[in-house]
């Protein structure tokens, strides 16, 4: 059989070795191992990409933790700053009961003399 592959084969009889045709050029082997060279510098890129993309990704995933964690707190200080506020407030109304308890028993006081 001849066909377009057996130059390749070595002339289609399967049980012998690899051979390469002679009418193959130099050139066409340096352009082939060119190629070659080449695809394997891209995929070894993309590889790297890859890598640096996934350390990237490891880190914001840390990041991100972070973050949480830091408006959990945040809440909470919140919520104790509200609590605080409700504190003050309900202080600032007694003291106000208070001073006007003593301006009425001092006005109380001044009346009986």
């Amino acid at each position: 059989m001849n066909g377009p592959d057996d130059a390749v084969t070595g002339g289609g009889n399967h049980g012998e070795s690899w051979r390469l045709d002679r009418r193959v050029g130099v050139q066409a082997l340096a352009a082939a191992a060119t190629a070659f060279a080449g695809a394997v510098m891209l995929a070894a890129t993309v590889q790297a990409r890859m890598d640096a993309m996934e350390a990237r990704a490891a880190a914001l995933d840390g990041d991100v933790r972070a973050a949480r964690e830091t408006a959990v707190c945040v809440a909470r200080m919140d919520e104790r700053l509200a609590a605080v506020q409700r504190a003050l407030e309900e202080v600032r109304t007694d003291l106000r009961h208070l001073r006007a308890e003593a301006r009425t028993a001092s006005a109380t006081g001044k009346e009986a003399r």
